[in-house]
């Protein structure tokens, strides 16, 4: 599929996130283009402008790799995007099969592993040993979406697209950015699923009040203003825990607690929580 699924909504939070910078690359101009994949690799990329960008890529394997975003020039080059949302998780192995993939079918692979980590963590460092495997930060994508305007002095239809991705990443990862305290009272493997878990509670009620009643414990409520009827603990020595009405609705033991329970618990805190204005 040459470009993303511009209309069609990702039903996973990190799919979300690589979805908006996969229409960037796809649908924005030649320089806008090359300029954003210039900043993603650091350094410039010749041939840019004419890469086919896909989405949520397959490559062959058993069980099959898959790729966030990838820009591939015929069999010359492949940059492919690897976006998360926790903290400090290990990332290697999956770092490791996308590039190996990648490099099976370009002559020149590079990787992106775009985290919330401000500088580059240590287990994309390891995966980069002997691989061509970089980081990038979601605070230094989303600056560059916010500078580019002016920058480049984007206009048409790249002023548009820069702005929608202004519009979506701005307030979210201000957001991301609030966990950073609280993920050290979160096991490491649970860290990108408690991120979307909070992403869906902002997406039902904004800016969920974090209250920190102690250095290993905090509270999250929602919503914002008015009684809180939906909270979730962290820390305590124990998982995060999910209450809706004072009720417990999920425990996060495993990453597959809330990808499974995910339809159910939304509709609980959707029918419990106020509309959203």
């Amino acid at each position: 599929m040459p470009v993303p699924r511009l209309f069609e909504a990702a039903v996973d939070v990190r799919e979300q996130w690589a979805h908006v910078v996969a229409s960037l690359l796809a649908l924005t101009g030649p320089e806008t283009r090359a300029a954003l994949l210039a900043e993603l690799v650091g350094e410039s990329v010749d041939g840019a402008e004419r890469a086919q960008v896909a989405e949520r890529r397959p490559f062959p394997g058993t069980p099959p790799v898959v790729a966030d975003v990838v820009v591939r020039s015929g069999s010359s080059w492949g940059v492919a995007i690897a976006g998360d949302l926790g903290f400090g998780t290990d990332r290697t192995e999956g770092l490791v099969a996308v590039h190996d993939a990648l490099a099976g079918a370009v002559e020149r692979a590079t990787v992106v592993a775009v985290t919330p980590d401000r500088r580059m963590p240590d287990d994309v460092r390891e995966a980069a040993q002997g691989r061509d495997i970089r980081h990038r930060s979601w605070l230094r994508v989303r600056d560059w979406v916010q500078e580019r305007p002016e920058r480049g002095r984007a206009q048409g239809v790249d002023a548009v697209l820069l702005r929608e991705a202004e519009y979506f990443l701005t307030p979210r990862v201000a957001e991301l950015y609030r966990l950073e305290g609280l993920a050290p009272l979160v096991r490491p493997e649970l860290r990108a699923a408690f991120a979307g878990l909070f992403f869906d509670l902002q997406d039902l009620a904004p800016q969920p009040t974090i209250l920190n009643p102690g250095d290993d414990r905090a509270v999250i409520t929602s919503p914002r203003t008015g009684d809180p009827v939906v909270t979730l603990t962290v820390g305590g020595g124990g998982d995060p825990v999910l209450a809706i009405g004072g009720e417990t609705a999920l425990t996060l033991s495993t990453p597959e607690d809330y990808r499974d329970g995910r339809s159910r618990v939304q509709a609980a805190a959707r029918a419990a929580l106020p509309p959203r204005r």
